[in-house]
């Protein structure tokens, strides 16, 4: 009888243990946030990333009734940012607002980089996925994907690519296109976007690679010829322009923004916060702004986005090591 009381009372203790946890991951999920709620960019103000988080985050603001503060920490193609983020208190009020380049690109252009992407973050949610387009220089006779891989190969080394920088993902789209469709082309870096859409109308290079809003005046115009979007589907709004994949099954070259946290944070805070970001992103005032500046298809589970990742590093790693890429 001894024995089946003390069994009784090691039971109720854990239950009530049990119990008083769980009251208390309620608790602070229910009052989570007390405090502004701090996003770390790894770019300025007024860039892209700049206006969609802000885009986000005052709505944000409004339904959590405490500020998303935006942190700007531009520089090291945002590793800086990243160890900002890293180095935080994981208690759930830290984020970073991350981009491809900075979590997929960085660990394999670099010789070494001040985290590990891995094990230094948690997933919380894709914001959207940034795709690219090629567009042409007018004079060139191609009008489509499978005319341009022909030109390529019928004239090896003799087209040559621009994108407003070195090693960021439009670069590294025009490698992966070159492996894939076993062509040869010249990269041509430029220091932003208007000087190589320019030398591309002109054509002093044949391809300009930029995301969408970069691309829409010169589709509008004409200026440049855009055979094909790199993502997996044709994107709402451009629906006559062909992806790559049509061509070559598979192809796939985005840039992504998506907010991730410090690894220990509070899994009821990362819940909380993708759940009200899926809900922003399903309104259609801010889809449709979402759109306007190149995002597409975001929202998703923070496991998604965590494999999502793994995907993407394991991409572009292949991508970068083919290309042989001389390590910074």
């Amino acid at each position: 009888m001894k024995s089946i009381a003390r069994r009784m009372i090691r039971t109720g203790t854990a239950a009530l243990a049990l119990a008083l946890v769980t009251a208390a991951s309620l608790a602070h999920a229910q009052a989570w946030p007390t405090k502004p709620v701090r996003w770390i960019l790894p770019s300025a103000a007024g860039s892209a990333p700049d206006v969609v988080a802000r885009l986000l985050g005052d709505r944000l603001s409004t339904v959590w009734g405490q500020q998303v503060l935006i942190d700007n920490r531009p520089g090291a193609a945002g590793n800086i940012a990243a160890v900002a983020t890293r180095n935080s208190t994981p208690d759930g009020y830290t984020y970073f607002f991350a981009q491809a380049s900075t979590m997929a690109v960085n660990p394999f252009t670099f010789k070494s980089i001040p985290f590990d992407p891995d094990k230094d973050f948690a997933g919380v949610i894709t914001i959207g996925l940034s795709p690219f387009m090629f567009g042409l220089n007018t004079a060139l006779p191609i009008t489509s994907v499978p005319e341009l891989i022909a030109y390529a190969k019928a004239n090896p080394g003799k087209l040559s690519f621009a994108t407003s920088a070195s090693r960021n993902l439009s670069h590294i789209s025009g490698e992966l296109l070159k492996g894939v469709a076993g062509i040869d082309m010249l990269h041509v870096p430029y220091k932003g976007s208007p000087q190589a859409a320019q030398d591309a109308i002109s054509g002093q290079v044949q391809i300009f690679i930029d995301s969408i809003p970069t691309m829409s005046a010169h589709i509008q115009s004409g200026r440049l010829r855009v055979v094909g979007v790199t993502s997996p589907k044709r994107v709402p709004g451009y629906e006559s322009i062909p992806t790559f994949a049509e061509t070559l099954p598979g192809f796939s070259a985005v840039g992504w923004f998506a907010l991730l946290a410090p690894a220990a944070t509070p899994r009821d805070a990362i819940n909380r916060v993708n759940k009200d970001i899926n809900a922003v992103l399903a309104i259609p005032e801010i889809a449709q702004r979402m759109h306007t500046l190149g995002m597409f298809d975001g929202g998703g589970t923070p496991e998604g986005l965590d494999s999502f990742l793994r995907t993407e590093r394991a991409k572009w790693q292949r991508v970068i090591r083919d290309a042989k890429f001389e390590l910074e």
